[in-house]
């Protein structure tokens, strides 16, 4: 397993008393709140990594920040955020968001930033106007 901080294990303890096993995507706020999101599909498929954000921009307002952000996978595999997800995950992270990726049982983490996910962004600022 990815050697985590003790903050990155809190957040992962406290993910355990939640309904994690639904999967999706958790964020950490800098206001230390914890806000969940699962993919659906509607007009276009949204992710959990932007149901998860979504659902912090909701409640903290647009200009919200998290620190850390968990992608649930299957069983057996953990994923990586897609190219859309980088960009939100850029635009409404800190700059030294961390990102982990794990499989449903939160035994096996990846542990990534931002900036090694997403090394050279485009200005993306266009994107949210």
């Amino acid at each position: 397993m990815t050697e985590l901080t003790k903050k990155e294990k809190v957040f992962l303890e406290n993910v355990k008393t939640l309904n994690y096993k639904r999967g999706g995507s958790f964020v950490l706020s800098t206001k230390n709140k914890i806000y969940h999101g699962v993919p659906f599909d509607a007009a276009v498929s949204i992710h959990g990594e932007e149901n998860a954000i979504g659902a912090l921009v909701t409640e903290e307002g647009k200009e919200a920040k998290f620190t850390i952000i968990l992608i649930i996978g299957s069983s057996k595999e953990t994923i990586m955020p897609c190219g859309r997800c980088r960009v939100t995950i850029k635009r409404y992270g800190t700059s030294n968001v961390t990102i982990l990726c794990s499989t449903k049982s939160l035994t096996r983490i990846e542990k990534h930033t931002i900036s090694e996910l997403y090394p050279i962004p485009c200005d993306e600022k266009w994107l949210f106007e």
